[in-house]
């Protein structure tokens, strides 16, 4: 089990992922873990919630500590906070790192160096 830290608001509280933290998700949602849908903000909430929640089971991180100012810099700061689960949850799983999407990789030139047209 690898427990990393994150910071909200300036406070570091520890995080892992374990099948507590599974646990945790469900009894904080109410709902399977493998069929959450976590695009959404308030099971990003709860998956950070219950990591923290699985490394201290008297974290003194709360939702509201999470949600700052409801603002822009608290949506930034979720999301930062969720990427660090998310990355403890591929090791959980044993996922290895892919390859770009291929969306993502640039677009095939052709052999005179332009891009094709449309």
């Amino acid at each position: 089990m690898k427990q990393k830290e994150i910071t909200v608001n300036g406070k570091n509280y520890p995080v892992i992922f374990t099948l507590a933290t599974l646990s945790n998700f469900e009894e904080i949602t109410g709902k399977p873990f493998f069929k959450a849908d976590l695009d959404l903000i308030k099971n990003r909430i709860a998956i950070i919630c219950a990591a923290a929640i699985a490394a201290d089971e008297n974290t003194k991180l709360t939702v509201e500590e999470l949600r700052g100012n409801e603002d822009l810099e608290a949506y930034k700061q979720i999301g930062a906070v969720y990427n660090t689960i998310v990355d403890m949850a591929a090791e959980f799983f044993h996922i290895p790192p892919t390859e770009k999407k291929e969306s993502e990789q640039p677009a095939a030139e052709d052999e005179g160096g332009e891009k094709p047209k449309n």
